[in-house]
C-alpha cells in the first residue's frame, strides 16, 4: 500500500512542497510507493504579493497544469479540521465532507488578515485574497457606474502603512481612475488617505527609505495621518481615534496578519502571529509525521532572526518541506533549513519604488531602477517555471543568494 503524503495549501509553500516531494521521491526511487495529495480551496496558486496591482489579470496559476502531469492528487475544498491523534484531515468539498488519512502531513495554509472587533468592519475592502481583490474591483465599478457622485465616493482610505498598505495606497487612485475612465469616460479627482497608528511613515525602513517613501506619497498627494486608528466605520463615513471624521465609501483594510487557524489543531509554542515554532528541519515538536512550513511556521533564519510572513521565505521553505517529508517517510536524513539574507522591494506606483537589503532595510535602489527590479520580481521571480518538469527540477532546497 502506498504511503500517503498530504499537503494542505496551494500557495507558495504548498506548491513548492509538492514539487519538491515529487523530485525527492524520484531521487529515492520511491515515487511508486508514495501518493501525494494537495488540498486547496480552489484550483489556483495565487501570486498574492501582486494583489495590490491595478489589474488582476495573470495573477493566478492553474494548479492542475502542474499537478495532473506529475500524478499529484488534487482535492478542491477547505480543510476544516486536522486530527493528528488519528492522522486525519477533514475537508469540506462541493460534494460533501471527506476524511483523508495520512502517513505524513505538510501544513502550508499560510496567513490571513486578523479578525477585528471593530464597529463597521464589514464595510471594509481588502486585498488579502484574490476574492477580496475582486470584491474591491467590483466595489469601485459600482461606484463608477454611479459616476462617483455619492458623498465620500472619491475618497479612498487605506488603513495600515505596512508593506501591503503602502503598495495599496500608492496604486489605488490609478486603479480607480482606470475603472472610472472605462465606465464613465472621465477621471475624477480622487483623494487618497493613509491612516496608521505609527508615528513615522515607513518607520520599519532606514531613515533614507523613510524619506523616500514620504516624498513619493507627497508627490502623489496622499494625505498621511499618523498616530491615529479607525474607531468605527459606516457605509460612507469613518471615525478616527483623534476625533476626525472622513466621508468615504472605500476603506481598504491591511492591518494585522495571523497564521491560519488550522495551527490550532496542534499543541506547541506559538508566536504573536499564531505561528507554530518548528525546529531547523521544519518539524513540529511531539509530532513525528508533521512539517509546518511557510507563513504558519516560526523558524529562525540568518543569525537568530525569524522568518517573516512573506513569499520570500515561503517559496524556499516549501522546497525544504517536501524534501524532508519524503526523506522522513522513507528513513533518510533530513536537510536543515537555511536561508540567509533578507531583501525587500516596495512598489510605490509608477517609477517610484524602494529596494533594500538586510534586516535594517538599507536602501540599495530607488526610483526607476528599483521599479524595474520590482517588475522583474513580480512578473518573473514569483512564478514557477512554465513546464511541470522544470518546476520539479527547480524545487531542490538550495540556500538562496540575495
Amino acid at each position: 500500500m502506498k504511503k500517503q503524503l498530504i499537503i494542505i495549501g496551494g500557495g507558495f509553500a504548498g506548491f513548492w512542497s509538492a514539487m519538491s516531494a515529487v523530485r525527492q521521491s524520484r531521487a529515492l526511487n520511491q515515487n511508486e510507493q508514495l501518493e501525494i495529495t494537495l488540498v486547496n480551496t480552489d484550483n489556483y496558486f495565487t501570486i498574492r504579493p501582486r494583489l495590490y496591482e491595478v489589474s488582476l489579470e495573470g495573477l493566478r496559476v492553474e494548479l492542475d497544469k502542474y499537478l495532473q502531469p506529475l500524478g499529484i492528487r488534487q482535492i478542491t475544498g477547505k480543510a476544516e479540521a486536522i486530527h493528528p491523534e488519528r492522522n486525519e484531515v477533514v475537508v469540506a468539498t462541493d460534494y460533501g465532507i471527506r476524511n483523508l488519512s495520512y502517513d505524513y502531513l505538510v501544513l502550508a495554509t499560510g496567513g490571513a488578515l486578523k479578525a477585528m472587533d471593530l464597529p463597521g468592519i464589514e464595510h471594509t475592502q481588502n486585498i488579502d485574497t484574490f476574492a477580496g481583490a475582486q470584491k474591491l474591483e467590483e466595489h469601485l465599478i459600482d461606484l463608477a457606474k454611479q459616476q462617483f457622485s455619492q458623498p465620500g465616493a472619491t475618497t479612498l482610505i487605506v488603513a495600515g502603512a505596512g508593506f501591503t498598505g503602502l503598495e495599496a495606497v500608492t496604486g489605488i487612485a490609478e486603479k480607480a481612475r482606470m475603472i472610472s475612465k472605462t465606465y464613465t469616460g472621465h477621471e475624477p479627482d480622487f483623494q487618497v488617505v493613509l491612516i496608521d497608528r505609527g508615528q513615522k511613515l515607513g518607520g520599519f525602513f532606514s531613515e533614507e527609505g523613510q524619506e523616500y517613501i514620504a516624498a513619493a506619497c507627497a508627490e502623489k498627494n496622499i494625505r498621511v495621518i499618523n498616530g491615529a486608528e479607525i474607531k468605527s466605520i459606516e457605509k460612507d463615513l469613518v471615525l478616527l481615534s483623534n476625533g476626525e471624521t472622513i466621508a468615504s465609501r472605500t476603506v481598504i483594510w491591511t492591518v494585522g496578519m495571523v497564521a491560519s487557524s488550522l495551527t490550532g489543531s496542534f499543541q506547541g509554542e506559538r508566536d504573536n502571529q499564531n505561528r507554530l515554532h518548528v525546529d531547523t528541519f521544519l518539524k513540529l515538536a511531539s509530532y513525528p509525521n508533521v512539517i509546518i512550513t511557510g507563513d504558519v511556521a516560526h523558524v529562525s533564519v540568518d543569525n537568530g532572526q525569524t522568518a517573516v510572513m512573506a513569499c520570500q521565505y515561503a517559496q524556499f521553505m516549501g522546497r525544504w518541506a517536501g524534501h524532508n517529508a519524503v526523506n522522513d517517510l522513507f528513513g533518510e536524513p533530513l536537510k536543515e533549513y537555511i536561508q540567509n539574507g533578507y531583501v525587500t522591494c516596495l512598489d510605490l506606483g509608477g517609477e517610484h519604488a524602494v529596494y533594500t537589503t538586510g534586516w535594517e532595510r538599507s536602501m540599495q535602489q530607488s526610483g526607476a531602477e528599483a521599479a524595474a527590479t520590482k517588475k522583474w520580481v513580480n512578473t518573473i521571480l514569483l512564478y514557477p517555471p512554465d513546464s511541470p518538469e522544470e518546476a520539479v527540477a527547480a524545487s531542490y532546497p538550495e540556500i538562496p543568494q540575495f
